[in-house]
């Protein structure tokens, strides 16, 4: 068993916490919450399997009632050089973004926050805790407010470096533009166009200037991905048939802003993926 090290760490700390919890319990049978608690708890341990040894990163999930803690850090063995802080905080987001879309493919609304800093988190004995800890869930408490997840100005400020450093190397590469001719114009000038493989788009501004994760970067982009949907049009046109049927029938006004929110998102994505 491995020794752990009983000290703070350098942690981005993804919270995600499913809104919905009181109409849940006062509207759904057992039968259909508990589904839902086993999807929600399921999902995230099923992302965790997917690391591999080679990664220069590890993950540790924590997940309980309806909110989950996503944990990554580069591992012991990796030099401060190899460390690039923005390829680790990309690779994270893109990683949460399935996770999301099964989530929404079963009508289900969620809201969070990302941040990096100290933590300390030990999957033995299932112990997390830190100042980043506190900092992600209170990015999801108080600043969120909407059906969206919210990422640090350093996180993401970090990442979009990251990519755009990426995207040159792509747009840089003679085999890439010999495929691509339309691209060359676009590097000679420095205006890049969106590149998708690179994790560009993966993070937003909103209008109240906060970056936020876009959760359907994929969509947006037309991939695909087998077992949560086949067609981008159909996703979003279903969710957002499920957000309006709730439009109709929600009296809270605060409920209500939150489903128009959420209306509006995958709308404007919705309307790009036509373009």
């Amino acid at each position: 068993m491995a020794t752990i090290d009983k000290n703070y760490s350098d942690y981005l700390v993804i919270f995600v916490d499913l809104l919905g919890s009181k109409s849940r319990y006062e509207t759904k049978s057992f039968n259909e919450i508990y589904d839902t608690m086993l999807l929600f708890h399921s999902e995230f341990k099923k992302n965790a399997n997917n690391d591999m040894d080679y990664r220069a990163y590890e993950r540790k999930i924590f997940t309980f009632s309806d909110c989950a803690y996503i944990f990554y850090s580069f591992k012991n063995e990796i030099s401060d050089e190899q460390k690039d802080e923005g390829m680790l905080f990309t690779v994270a987001l893109c990683n949460t973004e399935p996770i999301l879309l099964k989530l929404l493919s079963k009508n289900i609304l969620f809201r969070g926050g990302i941040t990096y800093g100290k933590a300390f988190a030990d999957s033995q004995d299932n112990i997390f805790f830190g100042p980043a800890v506190k900092d992600a869930y209170n990015m999801e408490d108080k600043d969120a407010v909407f059906p969206r997840i919210i990422i640090d100005e350093f996180v993401a400020e970090k990442a979009i470096n990251s990519i755009e450093e990426n995207k040159y190397k792509i747009l840089g590469n003679p085999q890439f533009l010999k495929c691509h001719p339309e691209y060359i114009l676009c590097v000679a000038s420095q205006v890049l166009p969106q590149i998708p493989e690179t994790g560009d788009g993966i993070i937003e501004k909103d209008d109240d200037s906060n970056y936020i994760l876009n959760y359907l970067f994929s969509p947006e982009n037309n991939i695909s991905f087998p077992g949560i949907y086949l067609s981008s049009k159909e996703f979003m046109e279903d969710v957002l048939s499920y957000i309006n049927d709730q439009i109709k029938v929600t009296q809270d006004s605060k409920v209500l802003e939150k489903l128009n929110y959420s209306n509006n998102f995958i709308q404007s994505k919705l309307d790009s993926l036509a373009k």
